[in-house]
Parts: C-alpha cells; structure tokens; sequence
C-alpha cells in the first residue's frame, strides 16, 4: 500500500457529511477512458476513505479491472459514482487514478459490509425480495484489485433540482 498522505494545514478534505454518506451508501460504479475518449465501466464492489481524506478506495470485481494499469501509467481520470439505495442520495468522486494492487482481505472485508448494506438496502424498498437475500449478496461480486482515486472534484448527482452541480473542489494533491 502507499504511504498514508495527510492533508496539509488549510487543505480540504471530504468532510463529515461525505464520510458519513460513504459508510452508508449501497452501491458504487467507477469509469475511465481509453486513449480515443471511449469510456470503460469498472464494477466496484467496495470503498474505504483513505486516511488521507482526499482519497476514496475503489474495490474493482474481475472482469471489470480491464485498463486500470493504463490509466494509472497515464495518472488518467476516474470518476467513482456511489448511491444510497432508497433515498438515490448520491454524489460523484472526480480525480485521477493514483494507485493500484491486487485486493486484500482487509478489503474483502469492507466489500462484505457493502454487500450487506446493498441488500438491506433493496429488501428495505423491495420487501418481496425478502427471501432473496442470498441472490441478492451474489450481485456485489468480490473485489480482484484495489484502486486509490486522489479526489480533486466532488458533484452532487441525487436525483432532483442541483442534480449534476459542483459541490466541492479539494486543492491539488502532491
């Protein structure tokens, strides 16, 4: 893993609200670009905040790991889209791709709370699907590699007036 980057003095970093929402959130979709603009979609099964608070971990499921080596040569664009099922409170992480390595079991352990919280989350506002908890689990696949986006933008993205707005732009990171 690389060094723990803290924020500078006067730095922005995501703040409380925006934490708070990562740990609630239930489901998480990444994309990037190929070098003619065509996007690629990366299935995220998880996310962590780095201790850094300028940076969010990205799980990628296999299958969908396709060009993140090229994107992290490049320091290329990734913006990670994370949603509160139920409420469709959600918001984007624009930045660039900053690191990269295979997944961990510390990681697969944060995926297992995503998964729970995307199936509570779809029992909760479909409660027919109660009793398909267990094919519900198998739709947040387990992560093959870890990507760490170093947030430079942050937008609002629910649904609704403001949708697609600006809400935060953090300084640069080193």
């Amino acid at each position: 893993m690389s060094p723990v980057r803290v924020p500078e003095p006067g730095a922005r970093a995501i703040t409380g609200l925006l934490q708070r929402f990562l740990e609630r959130a239930s489901v998480a979709v990444g994309c990037t670009r190929d070098r003619s603009l065509a996007p690629r979609v990366h299935y995220v099964s998880g996310w962590q905040l780095d201790p850094d608070q300028r940076s969010i971990w990205g799980f990628v499921s296999r299958g969908f790991d396709a060009g993140l080596s090229e994107t992290l040569a490049e320091k290329g664009p990734f913006a990670l889209t994370v949603e509160h099922i139920g409420p469709h409170e959600c918001y984007q992480f624009k930045g660039t791709l900053d690191a990269l390595r295979p997944a961990s079991e510390a990681d697969r352990a944060v995926t297992a709370r995503c998964r729970e919280r995307f199936s509570a989350a779809v029992r909760g506002l479909l409660p027919h699907l109660a009793d398909k908890d267990p094919s519900l689990r198998r739709y947040i696949a387990e992560p093959a590699v870890a990507v760490r986006v170093a947030v430079r933008e942050i937008f609002l993205q629910t649904p609704g007036p403001g949708a697609g707005s600006l809400l935060t732009r953090l300084e640069d990171a080193p």
